[in-house]
């Protein structure tokens, strides 16, 4: 396939130059461009890498439960399904699909639990659910329905379509699984499923909250792609600046549809509900595209920074205290909230930080078994005990210097304006802004600003804060502030 790509290749010599900006791609990133891309392989012209995406249809329909047979038909299906689904779910899209899906001899199975986890207990009920061995699976849910069929659908080799059934989380094009594992939020393997639908009405009639969820997981991709940027910059982690030229397409189609994503209980006339379903179709467009851009990546990369790992530490501290969990973009959307105001601390003065002490390995390891409990034997694994120092820790500070003015100080200046436009544009939507409309406390909190890195070892700006020696008193900031 052979791509316009409209810059000098002399460009990529200089990995400060406009070759790697996200923005020099966005020319390659509108809908119709990348409906092109699906279900084949490409050389990226932008990175040089071969990206594979699976997904071979992304279709909004309405209503959708009258042509999905066909739709899937046309994907070459047959045989007998399985429609996955939790009780929320079945009520809203679930029942009138399996209606219709009578040439395929549709079985349901629908998780009975009011909260519902992605974990071992859903994993071993569903692999039960496939003793009859269906031909082919369909999630229909959001975010966690579609995450346990994706890891049986792995393997058990069996391919998945995903309907969605809210706006609320970017991972339906994922080929990764994040999964609850004794406790403790780790990313498997997966695999993208073969097609996404879903019906722009249902989304409009999802419960506000997560709607603001999605957007909130959406935003989120600020702070990601600014961490994997530098991530590459200094520790030569792979980037693709075309993968992250559609994210940052996706956070600007987001923000440009937030007035009509906006919730007003008083105003739910067809009209307005119109407006809406045009808006989560929208949404779920910018979802659908930072979850295909994961699957050219292949990781999770190019959507998951510092607020992804806040918010899985927040998870973990549910499951841990047995306490109903928040929606997944609700506390992403805190968690970006936080990290932009702390890139904004660290860097306040348009230069490096100056170097405070960092915390001891004995006392480090001390902390993370107070937080992790009994899960701190992964996070202590998985992690160095003390952040790179000497001469290392030196030489990844003129990278640092080099990135943060060829491009790091630019991004961080626009944060003064986003952040107050974030945290107004997630209350109207009915969305959270502090830990505590969540049901956290200050030191779940903390502890999740301070400690949440060890769940993802990856650069981060928080990473980069405890190698300053900045994080802790950070996290204190963040606490005494967004609690």
């Amino acid at each position: 396939m052979k791509m316009d790509i409209s810059l000098d290749p002399k460009l990529k010599e200089d990995q400060f130059s406009a070759w790697y900006d996200p923005r020099s791609w966005r020319h390659l990133t509108d809908q119709a461009t990348v409906e092109s891309w699906l279900g084949r392989s490409m050389i990226c012209p932008a990175c040089g890498r071969q990206h594979t995406i699976t997904t071979r249809a992304i279709t909004a329909a309405s209503p959708l439960a009258d042509c999905a047979a066909d739709l899937i038909q046309a994907l070459g299906f047959d045989g007998r399904a399985l429609i996955v689904m939790d009780r929320r779910t079945e009520a809203a899209a679930g029942a009138a699909l399996a209606e219709q899906l009578s040439r395929f001899h549709p079985a349901a199975f629908v998780f009975a639990e009011e909260h519902l986890h992605a974990d071992e207990n859903a994993l071993g009920q569903l692999m039960m659910g496939l003793a009859n061995r269906p031909d082919f699976l369909i999630s229909c849910g959001s975010g966690t329905v579609t995450d346990i069929t994706r890891y049986l659908s792995y393997v058990s080799e069996i391919p998945f379509i995903a309907v969605a059934t809210a706006a609320s989380v970017d991972g339906y094009a994922s080929a990764t699984t994040p999964l609850l594992h004794h406790g403790f939020k780790r990313t498997f393997p997966g695999v993208a499923p073969q097609a996404i639908f879903y019906d722009p009405q249902v989304l409009a009639q999802a419960p506000p909250a997560m709607t603001a969820a999605g957007f909130a997981d959406v935003l989120a991709k600020v702070v990601a792609l600014l961490d994997w940027r530098l991530a590459w910059h200094l520790e030569d982690e792979p980037y693709c600046p075309l993968i992250a030229g559609l994210v940052d397409r996706a956070v600007a189609d987001c923000l440009s549809l937030a007035g009509d994503l906006a919730w007003r209980p008083d105003q739910v006339d067809s009209q307005t509900m119109d407006r809406r379903a045009k808006a989560c179709d929208q949404l779920m467009s910018a979802l659908s595209l930072t979850g295909i851009a994961m699957q050219m990546m292949g990781t999770s990369r190019p959507a998951s920074g510092a607020d992804h790992q806040i918010s899985h530490l927040l998870e973990m501290r549910d499951v841990k205290n047995g306490r109903a969990a928040s929606l997944h973009g609700d506390k992403v959307g805190l968690g970006t909230l936080i990290s932009l105001s702390m890139y904004q601390s660290l860097f306040e003065e348009r230069s490096l930080p100056a170097q405070h002490p960092i915390l001891p390995a004995a006392r480090w390891a001390q902390e993370v078994r107070r937080v992790y409990g009994q899960q701190a034997a992964t996070a202590l694994a998985i992690n160095e005990p003390e952040p790179p120092q000497g001469a290392l820790w030196e030489a990844q500070k003129i990278r640092l210097d080099a990135a943060m003015n060829a491009f790091g100080y630019e991004v961080i200046s626009s944060f003064a304006g986003l952040l107050p436009r974030a945290e107004a544009l997630i209350t109207a939507m009915g969305g959270p802004t502090r830990a505590s409309q969540l049901g956290y406390t200050r030191q779940d909190l903390y502890d999740a600003v301070a400690f949440g890195k060890e769940n993802r070892p990856k650069l981060t700006v928080l990473r980069l804060a405890e190698r300053f020696g900045r994080l802790y008193d950070l996290a204190q900031d963040a606490a005494d502030h967004w609690i």
